[in-house]
């Protein structure tokens, strides 16, 4: 009962997790459309501060209402029709929601239209930027949400744009080699090319960038507050002049104010006002006899003003002691025509001139004409600029990182696949030379992947070239003298324990006499062949072929296993062989084996100019002799007793003989395979206790008793050693051995 509930709430609990990953998707578009639609109906930004009334309401600009926002495009008509990008915005929403009921695939056209509706609002939000930001107040008035919108929309952009180039390298089949290469890296780079390509342009671009700002910046602030200063300090001369001109009439210099004042409506950067204070005291004080310690009346009297008096705060209805000597000092070193007057507090400059009546002993002080613009209107142009040029090198800087990460895979992606086809095909040749993988041609294939038409391309194809050359040569070249290339050829003679096979085939320049040469080498290239891939298929490799022989060795703690089952594995191979070509009449051949085990000097031999890599020594010499001694004894694979110790029951063996090979004095005991022991018949074992014990007899000189049993093996299985030692038996009844002889039987040829 418990394991039916609890198989029904599995049953449950997969169903909710079925359901919820499947409205997932759903839930996700619903708040993308949601999202796209707050972007269309929240404020992007804000209208121009008014500079002259500071208590101006704030005039929100609405992404809805965006083409429709006269204020934007009185200067620029053009971009009355940009604006209506804007409704691309509520279309990629209404898309998003039809999308959650559409079966087809619509993420690609989903993820393409969201990434323009992001492109569009950010690119009509910095447009409004440019035009209406005039002053750093605007940015304080620009609402908190309108910000956090503007920087997820950034945040979205700069995230689907990396997602695409992401996207754009991994869809390359090539990538997938690559990042399996980088993974297995054991050496890796610090420093990618990659990197030092973006770090290089993106750096350069980043110096040049902001040379180009402080220059432009710099220059155009000079010339803005050259010209500004030019004006002001004119303005200021001008109405100081009048008032000497008029003699303090009132009339003339009212006159003169109103003509001022329509003037300024019209400029390009109006002034506040422009004022004249003078002194209620009525002294002679003439500005050629005045200095630092000389001792000025009190500036007190408001007297002329463009704006209205009521509206000017006190404290600039009047000089104090210490503004009238600044203003006097810089007037007489001259640099009231650099700079102006900075009032930090209320943000103004001032533009400022003494007013003089001319007198004959000079010029007498009266008050100073004093023009003051406010700080926002004297520098909005060049505000404006600074917005312009910032906003557009930060764009610029922000396409151009993603335009070089773009770049770097054009140009050094080609590269890197480049790198990663070399290492994947020199890692399978560093296999096969390690003896890790078979050492195969056929596998070294390089995969010329590079798809650019350039001098990339041009090393891929010489690269293919090489590997094509490598993989024609290394069937010439001994697998032995493969693997130890990269080693220190004077380091590398060692004394090695191995095991040898040697195969040769019976009779070949019998069977291929008369035969066309192409045949004889197909011939030959055929039975080698099968021979090579079981050798390597047990673990063995093949040190040379000399004409019809092959020499082949095995290392390991199983080296003689390994050796004699592939002895094994040879022979039903060319019993195989054998049918075939009784069944077509073709020629059929047989093949003598020869193992042998133990120390042997392995290294470099040959010249300075061609060396090979091989094994010398009496185990090796004594391997090609017993391959040889087949033919004296009929046998098909014959083995040492060093050998056969090794090989654990794992095949059943019959001693064959104790012999001395031709060089050498010492005897050595022989056996011959006669199959694994998994494969074992009676017929087998019953040649083996035949053949043993006519030996026996054999070597105790009991004639009779040993031809019995070679007899009586020869005539059941026509077995070609117990006739061999038939005729011997036969020898030594007509010529009896010396009283010391010992068994040993001496072979003369090799």
């Amino acid at each position: 009962m418990f394991k039916g509930i609890f198989q029904r709430v599995l049953y449950f609990l997969d169903s909710v997790r079925a359901f919820f990953f499947k409205i997932l998707p759903g839930i996700g578009k619903f708040f993308s459309a949601a999202l796209l639609a707050g972007l269309f109906c929240i404020p992007m930004s804000i209208q121009s501060v008014d500079l002259y009334d500071a208590e101006a309401a704030v005039q929100y600009i609405f992404p809805f209402s965006l083409p429709l926002t006269d204020v934007l495009f009185l200067e620029n008509g053009i971009l009355k029709y940009v604006f209506f990008l804007i409704y691309f915005i509520p279309f990629t929403a209404l898309f998003t929601l039809i999308s959650i009921f559409i079966r087809e695939k619509l993420a690609k056209p989903l993820y393409i239209t969201t990434f323009i509706s992001l492109t569009i609002y950010l690119v009509l939000s910095i447009i409004c930027l440019i035009l209406e930001a005039n002053c750093p107040t605007w940015f304080v008035l620009v609402p908190w949400y309108t910000y956090a919108i503007f920087g997820g929309a950034v945040v979205a952009h700069v995230a689907m744009s990396i997602y695409t180039l992401v996207y754009l390298r991994v869809s390359k089949p090539e990538y997938k080699d690559y990042k399996v290469l980088k993974e297995n890296d054991q050496k890796k780079s610090k420093v990618s090319i990659k990197t030092k390509f973006f770090a290089s342009v993106i750096g350069t671009l980043a110096v040049v960038l902001t040379t180009f700002m402080i220059l432009i910046l710099n220059g155009y602030k000079k010339m803005i507050t050259e010209a500004v200063s030019d004006v002001g300090r004119t303005q200021a001369e001008q109405t100081a002049a009048v008032y000497e001109s008029a003699e303090g009439k009132y009339e003339k210099i009212v006159n003169y104010f109103e003509q001022q004042k329509k003037t300024n409506a019209i400029a390009a950067s109006p002034y506040e006002r422009i004022d004249i204070i003078i002194s209620s005291k009525n002294e002679q004080i003439f500005i050629e006899n005045l200095g630092p310690e000389s001792e000025l009346p009190a500036f007190d009297v408001f007297a002329y003003t463009t704006a209205r008096a009521s509206k000017v705060d006190e404290s600039e209805k009047k000089l104090t002691d210490e503004q009238a000597h600044d203003f006097l000092r810089r007037y007489q070193n001259g640099s009231f025509r650099k700079s102006p007057v900075y009032d930090k507090a209320n943000r103004t400059c001032k533009y400022i001139y003494p007013v003089t009546l001319s007198r004959k002993a000079g010029h007498r002080l009266v008050g100073f004409s004093i023009v003051t613009y406010r700080q926002d209107v004297l520098m909005k142009q060049y505000f404006q600029t600074k917005v312009f040029v910032f906003t557009f090198s930060l764009i610029f800087l922000y396409v151009s990182i993603l335009f070089v990460i773009f770049m770097a895979d054009v140009i050094v992606n080609p590269l890197i696949y480049l790198r990663a086809n070399v290492r994947k095909t020199s890692a399978g040749i560093s296999e096969m030379l390690s003896g890790s993988a078979k050492i195969v041609p056929e596998e070294i294939v390089y995969d010329d992947s590079i798809k650019t038409r350039d001098e990339i391309k041009d090393l891929s194809v010489e690269i293919d070239n090489m590997f094509s050359l490598i993989k024609g040569i290394v069937p010439y070249i001994s697998f032995s003298t493969l693997q130890h290339a990269e080693k220190d050829t004077k380091r590398s003679t060692i004394s090695r324990d191995i095991c040898f096979l040697f195969t040769d085939i019976r009779g070949f320049t019998s069977i291929c006499e008369g035969m066309p040469p192409k045949k004889v080498v197909d011939i030959l290239n055929h039975y080698l062949d099968i021979e090579t891939e079981i050798i390597l298929n047990n673990g063995g490799d093949i040190d040379k072929f000399v004409g019809d022989e092959m020499m082949a060795f095995f290392s390991g703690p199983k080296k003689e296993y390994n050796a004699c089952k592939a002895a094994m594995e040879i022979r039903q191979a060319m019993r195989e062989q054998q049918e075939l070509a009784s069944e077509d009449g073709s020629t059929f051949i047989s093949i003598g084996i020869g193992i042998n085990s133990g120390k042997v000097v392995f290294g470099s031999v040959g010249s300075r100019t061609r060396k090979d890599f091989t094994s010398i020594g009496d185990t090796v010499n004594l391997a090609a002799r017993l391959e040889s001694a087949n033919k004296a004894y009929g046998s098909k694979s014959i083995i040492t007793e060093n050998v056969y110790s090794k090989l654990k029951d794992s095949f059943i063996c019959r001693e064959l003989d104790f012999i001395t090979v031709k060089g050498k004095t010492e005897p050595v005991r022989i056996y011959e395979i006669l199959q694994t022991t998994v494969r074992g018949t009676e017929k087998l074992y019953d040649i083996k206790e035949l053949f043993e014990k006519g030996l026996s007899f054999y070597r105790k000189q009991k004639w009779d008793e040993s031809e019995k049993f070679f007899k009586a093996c020869a005539q059941k299985y026509n077995d070609m050693p117990s006739i061999v030692f038939l005729d011997r038996i036969f020898h030594f009844k007509n010529n009896p051995p010396a009283k010391d002889w010992d068994g040993v039987f001496k072979m003369d040829v090799k």
